[in-house]
């Protein structure tokens, strides 16, 4: 099994690469220059905006810790999400291996369980925020392209499955139904033998139910972060603007916010594919090619903007570096 998943991780890897050459060639080397040097000291505003969003997401972090415990300050994880992320990006399983990272450098600076909930209550309201921001750009599309009766319809039915999927979501809170549990009992079921999972049953349910009692008394604040969560995506509207502003002679808010949605849809759902070579340039040429742009004005956009995702991949690196030495020292020492 894990030597079929290592061939998949390798073909995944190749076919991403063979992408990203395949869109670099479709725009030209030359073409792609040329619009970087058009952006000029525009790349320094993209590295600050690109760096708000991380900060914005640190704020929601360090609020999902626990009020009355150890918590480290926003400097420390500030630098724990930019070396979660570096991983994320870098390696072929993605989040299961920079926020595996971020827990376990988390761990060493506050209690173990505190850390693991906070991650992942921070990551769920993250990407309820993100599947937000993403209908929201579906229904600008269509208020542009789309007749307003058959508007009318397509609305209806997207907003009658969020509310639908957000009703399930709440009684299953509500309810306190343990995953966990349910995943034992089902593997269990199918014939499986789940010794990892059982060994430390207890205490992932208690994190379960530590992550249940956050929404369910903690709700104004879940509101909060979920404001902050969604205004992450705008960074990431003004990047898109910024480039297409530089780099083309036509440029509009709709074709960002559009841009990024498909952005943020590519990353949730690519997030194997490291630093999404190819399949960003892919995407970003589709949509903007909707739009009326060139398909080489969005491959550009793409590189250009993965140039600001190298450059926190490698403060995240040193980061790492960072912590894994002050980690072996205190360990020596102690």
């Amino acid at each position: 099994m894990k030597r079929n998943l290592h061939y998949v991780h390798i073909l995944a890897a190749v076919a991403s690469l063979a992408l990203f050459v395949y869109m670099l060639r479709r725009a030209s080397n030359a073409t792609v220059l040329d619009k970087a040097r058009l952006l000029g000291w525009g790349f320094a505003f993209l590295i600050v905006l690109s760096g708000a969003r991380h900060v914005l997401r640190t704020l929601a972090w360090h609020r999902c810790l626990e009020p009355d415990g150890r918590r480290p300050g926003l400097l420390d994880l500030f630098g724990l999400r930019l070396m979660g992320e570096a991983f994320s990006s870098l390696t072929p399983a993605g989040p299961l291996v920079g926020e595996t990272a971020k827990v376990w450098a988390a761990s060493r600076r506050m209690p173990t369980q505190s850390s693991v909930s906070s991650v992942v209550i921070e990551n769920l309201i993250y990407y309820l925020a993100a599947v937000l921001f993403m209908l929201s750009a579906v229904v600008l599309l269509l208020l542009e392209l789309a007749p307003a009766h058959r508007f009318r319809w397509l609305a209806a039915g997207l907003v009658i499955c969020l509310l639908a999927s957000i009703l399930l979501a709440a009684r299953s809170v509500s309810r306190r139904a343990s995953l966990v549990r349910g995943i034992l009992e089902r593997l269990k079921s199918l014939g499986f033998k789940c010794t990892f999972l059982k060994r430390y049953e207890h205490d992932l349910w208690a994190m379960e139910m530590e992550i249940y009692d956050f929404f369910l008394t903690r709700r104004a604040l879940f509101l909060g972060l979920l404001a902050l969560e969604f205004a992450t995506n705008f960074t990431g509207i003004g990047e898109a603007y910024l480039v297409l502003k530089a780099t083309t002679a036509h440029t509009s808010v709709l074709a960002a916010y559009l841009a990024e949605s498909t952005n943020r849809a590519v990353q949730l759902m690519f997030a194997f594919v490291p630093l999404g070579l190819g399949v960003d340039e892919g995407i970003a040429a589709t949509t903007l090619r909707t739009l009326g742009y060139n398909a080489s004005e969005g491959i550009s956009l793409a590189i250009i903007r993965r140039v600001r995702t190298v450059f926190w991949v490698g403060v995240g690196l040193l980061l790492a570096t960072k912590y894994s030495l002050a980690g072996s020292e205190r360990e020596r020492t102690t």
